[in-house]
């Protein structure tokens, strides 16, 4: 968030087996474009970046039984997700 902004960090029980903890930011936004290709192996919009990062975040939470949810606005920000089950 290049002004600044809050960045809100949540935690609520979905169902008796799986808990959301969801991160959401006022930032501004990602297209629908980009959105569709988040996670995918070496994409980046970083000069520097490997394009690992997302990808490696949702292969630990699959393997843990969860899955992740990215849904964002342009101009109003984005919210992330993590789906965990409860054991």
């Amino acid at each position: 968030m290049l002004n600044g902004g809050l960045i809100k960090v949540t935690m609520t029980r979905v169902d008796n087996d799986s808990i959301n903890i969801s991160f959401m930011d006022q930032g501004c936004g990602i297209s629908n474009e980009r959105l569709s290709h988040i996670g995918e192996p070496y994409y980046s919009l970083k000069e520097k970046g490997t394009g690992m990062g997302l990808m490696v975040c949702h292969k630990i939470i699959q393997v843990h039984g969860g899955r992740m949810e990215i849904k964002s606005m342009i101009n109003q920000g984005t919210t992330v997700s993590v789906i965990l089950p409860i054991s």
